[in-house]
């Protein structure tokens, strides 16, 4: 009987107490349980996908409870049944006249776990040459090939744990096994018999990284965390090991105003959901995680020899958390212990406690209107809150006076009130009647409106979105963060940055010194570290040396890669002002930065009007991207003098001249040429054939409109040997970079 067919019986015998046997003690939801008891039923390979400690592991190797015990050939490698046909071992003992003695292999015996690694050769999952055996049998004997996990799984269940981390040539030899009940290797002319179901598991990223004609032969099962705190409590109790630990000689009682261990796990349980729903951290941490750290709360009063508090939470949440969540690319101004911090201040009401409480959606949409709307930005950057708070009354519908208006209606009602109950009828006979009342009153608003605006410029300030400057309030770390966030779908999500399909020596890699794409001899001048002692090793028993010579020095194969530093020159001349095209073109600077993360490029930024002047120096961090082109301010009645720009651009990239990296530069402009005189047209074609010259690029991104000059953009474009981009919307600048530069690295690669 089929492996598949066993399972499907054991099911339909009872489907009850099938699925107890699969999902006692996993919260799951009742989707994820019919979805994978069907894909069983159907006899069909699965893939289990889901982050870290979500049980995927846990629930591939529960199906052994599923299997019953089988007797198995003793002396067969692939577990082949006595009454098999096909298999090359036994059909050997046949002819050797020897007798087939069985054994009897246990359930979880007959489930084979194989952990996906780059170093995972198909070898390892096929089978390969015994160098010792192949010297006593000879090399064509069955009994000189030992088979790899893939076979020995035979007549069971594969799992296959992280196989997103799996290089390709490995996953190949699957396919067979996948489609079919036979695989072929170079050492046997008739195909093995393989009877086996397939379950593999891993993230998200299995969808970037395998081929589809991969994926397509899986049932796609998708896990998540446990989205009730209560049962994420009760399976993190059930599962810490120390429950009794206090219980022992040198207990410590909980003194009056300790954490008792219930309230503990109740607060493990909260922040281990708010890291999963925190906008800056892309992995929560998982039910493992929170199971260490409920561990590590127990057994802290032991240690400390006093009882848990509410402050020694947050200890033990920085000593067992960071290292277990991990953030998006856009906070790279963060740490992980800086978030985690953050997290339980806030659930353990550490921290300042504030007047109002903002969603998500708001701190996104104030951090916006700060960044872009000027009639906010600049009378924060200078301190002029006598003219915000004007604008804030003129423009009510504003994120900031929505803010306001919160916060002065919640002191309005504090403040008067009190204000009311010191003014007894006494009081209010002695005052000349309505005219003192109303100066007071007056007075009172003029206080009220002052406290609110500070208090709203505090809170902002205490949430990250603003920090102080020399003069007034910039946009802060977390108000930068929240922006790059709202860029970042459309810049990074779906990219492949690990590599995707066949990949072939001298291919260009997207990320690091690129993948081993194979092995070859050991050339004078190869690095020492990028020798393979398993190749090497390989070799070496093939040639049948007793040691290894230099010919037998095997070297790994990587993908070249390319990187590129790419500076933006932005025109910050009057007419740049116009439907908030600067603002566009920040938003695009920023999105350039964000998108290049993937490619470990690099970005600067200059600006030019009547000269230019840096901006940010090259850099990888967009952050610090997005905080520096957002303080740049338009200069009214300016000049635009594209070849400072680009001279200033180039000046930049000539000071990273020892790099390796390619260097090009984008022109963002809406306007025509104008400085310096005589001749502006020519001095901007001079300063780009210069650049050109060092084996600098440039491209151009023209604003179509009455003021722009396209034919000069063209001809610097063909000059620089790069590409000319016209828009009709400012609002398509950052789908324009994005562009420019995918076409800039396909011709370096």
């Amino acid at each position: 009987m089929k492996v598949r067919d066993e399972i499907r019986n054991e099911i339909l015998k009872d489907v009850k107490a099938a699925k107890a046997k699969l999902f006692e003690g996993l919260v799951m939801d009742d989707e994820v349980k019919a979805n994978f008891v069907s894909s069983l039923l159907s006899g069909h390979h699965i893939l289990l996908v889901g982050p870290p400690g979500s049980g995927k592991t846990t629930l591939a190797l529960r199906v052994s409870r599923l299997l019953s015990p089988k007797a198995v050939v003793k002396s067969c490698p692939i577990r082949s049944y006595p009454d098999d046909e096909g298999c090359p071992w036994c059909e050997a003992l046949e002819k050797e006249g020897e007798r087939k003695e069985t054994i009897v292999l246990s359930p979880e015996e007959r489930v084979v776990r194989v952990q996906g690694s780059p170093e995972l050769v198909p070898e390892d999952l096929i089978g390969d040459i015994d160098p010792e055996a192949a010297l006593k049998y000879g090399t064509l004997s069955v009994k000189a090939f030992v088979p790899g996990k893939a076979l020995r799984a035979n007549h069971g269940v594969l799992v296959l744990d992280f196989i997103d981390r799996m290089q390709e040539r490995a996953l190949n030899v699957l396919m067979q096994a996948l489609e079919g009940d036979a695989v072929t290797t170079g050492h046997f002319d008739e195909p093995i018999p393989l009877d086996v179901l397939i379950i593999a598991t891993g993230t998200e990223d299995v969808f970037q990284v395998l081929p589809t004609d991969i994926i397509d032969h899986f049932d796609i099962i998708r896990l998540g965390y446990i989205e009730e705190k209560t049962k994420e409590k009760e399976v993190i109790e059930k599962k810490a090991e120390f429950r009794g630990v206090l219980k022992h000689e040198g207990e410590v009682r909980p003194k009056e105003g300790g954490v008792s261990r219930d309230e503990a796990l109740e607060r493990v349980a909260e922040i281990l959901h708010r890291t999963r729903t925190h906008p800056e951290i892309k992995r929560g941490a998982s039910v493992r995680a929170g199971i260490s750290f409920a561990e590590l709360l127990d057994i802290y009063p032991v240690v400390s020899r006093r009882s848990l508090e509410v402050a020694d939470i947050k200890e033990v949440a920085l000593f067992a958390l960071p290292h277990r969540i991990q953030l998006h690319d856009y906070a790279s101004s963060r740490t992980p212990d800086e978030v985690i911090s953050e997290i339980v201040d806030e659930i353990l009401e550490l921290g300042k406690k504030r007047r109002v409480t903002l969603s998500r959606d708001d701190v996104v949409a104030i951090a916006l209107e700060i960044a872009k709307e000027d009639r906010v930005r600049r009378p924060l950057k200078y301190g002029f809150y006598d003219i915000l708070l004007k604008r804030i009354k003129r423009y009510p519908e504003s994120q900031l006076a929505k803010l306001y208006q919160k916060i002065y209606k919640e002191l309005e009602e504090e403040v008067l009130e009190k204000e009311k109950e010191e003014l007894t009828e006494e009081l209010l006979e002695e005052i000349e009647e309505s005219r003192k009342l109303r100066e007071r009153m007056q007075q009172l608003v003029r206080e009220l409106e002052a406290r609110a605006l500070e208090e709203t410029l505090e809170t902002l300030e205490d949430l990250g979105i603003l920090e102080k400057s020399k003069e007034g309030f910039v946009i802060g770390r977390q108000g930068i963060i929240v922006l790059l966030e709202s860029l970042f779908p459309r810049t990074v999500s779906g990219a492949r940055v690990f590599g995707y399909g066949r990949h072939s020596t001298g291919k260009k890699s997207t990320l690091g010194e690129g993948r081993v794409v194979g092995v070859r001899k050991y050339h004078l001048g190869d690095r020492y570290k990028d020798i393979s002692l398993k190749d090497t090793m390989r070799e070496a028993i093939r040639n049948r040396r007793m040691e290894i010579t230099r010919d037998d020095i095997r070297v790994q194969v990587r993908d070249i890669r390319t990187q590129l530093y790419i500076v933006l020159a932005i025109d910050l001349s009057g007419t740049m002002a116009e439907l908030e095209k600067l603002w566009y073109a920040k938003e695009a600077a920023g999105a350039l930065a964000l998108s290049s993360l993937q490619y470990k490029d690099k970005v600067g930024v200059v600006s030019f009007s009547n000269l230019a002047e840096e901006v940010i120096d090259v850099t990888d961090n967009p952050y610090r991207v997005m905080k520096a082109v957002i303080e740049l301010d338009l200069h009214e009645n300016a000049f635009t003098n594209i070849g400072y720009g680009i001279r200033k651009a180039r000046e930049m990239l000539l000071r990273h001249k020892k790099s390796s990296a390619a260097r090009h530069i984008i022109v963002i402009s809406d306007g025509d040429a104008t400085a310096p005189d005589p001749s502006p047209e020519r001095f901007a074609i001079r300063e780009a054939i210069k650049t050109v010259k060092k084996g600098i690029t440039i491209s151009t991104v023209c604003i179509n409109q009455a003021s722009a000059n396209p034919e000069l953009m063209k001809r610097i474009a063909k000059i620089g040997k790069g590409n000319v981009i016209m828009i009709e919307e400012e609002a398509k600048l950052a789908e324009a970079l994005l562009e420019d530069r995918d076409k800039i690295r396909a011709k370096i690669s």
